[in-house]
């Protein structure tokens, strides 16, 4: 979508950065306290916290938000039901949400081939089938997964 012109939102988030990924380009990587901060100054559109286990590591929190700026500086964003249950009313009717609803093998090869190594696959795709369980909340649903950018704008219209 971005390739096609529209401005991509960036998420923060206190896990740690993966392989490949890139400072405020894939996420916004922030420490713990920044977070808090901006929770505790109301500074954020939606936010969630999520208790993962990395690979050979303790359990640790990881929290992923979108600030107020951010979302209103930007036009397409990677959200969660839980993200989306986050805004209000009137902004979400300003929204057009596009759900990609691709079958778990696919995800699931390619996220292995991401070569992620500090968090279980097994864990992210569990997680997603409980969150996108019975998810309706979509204005328009992909199940194609070799899908482009621009099928989908041309289906916005």
């Amino acid at each position: 979508m971005i390739q096609q012109g529209l401005k991509g939102g960036i998420k923060m988030t206190t896990r740690p950065m993966r392989i490949n990924e890139v400072q405020d380009v894939t996420y916004n990587f922030v420490d713990f306290q920044i977070f808090k901060d901006k929770i505790n100054n109301d500074e954020l559109v939606c936010y969630q916290r999520f208790e993962v286990t990395p690979l050979n590591k303790a359990p640790e929190i990881w929290y992923y938000g979108i600030t107020k700026e951010e979302f209103n500086d930007s036009q397409v964003f990677i959200m969660t039901p839980g993200d989306l249950s986050q805004i209000d009313q009137e902004t979400r009717k300003k929204c057009f949400v596009v759900y990609l609803d691709i079958d778990r093998k696919i995800r699931e090869h390619r996220i292995l081939k991401r070569n992620d190594n500090n968090d279980s696959v097994l864990r992210r795709l569990d997680a997603d089938e409980i969150d996108f369980k019975d998810f309706r909340d979509y204005d328009l649903k992909i199940t194609d997964p070799e899908f482009t950018a621009t099928e989908v704008l041309n289906l916005m219209d």
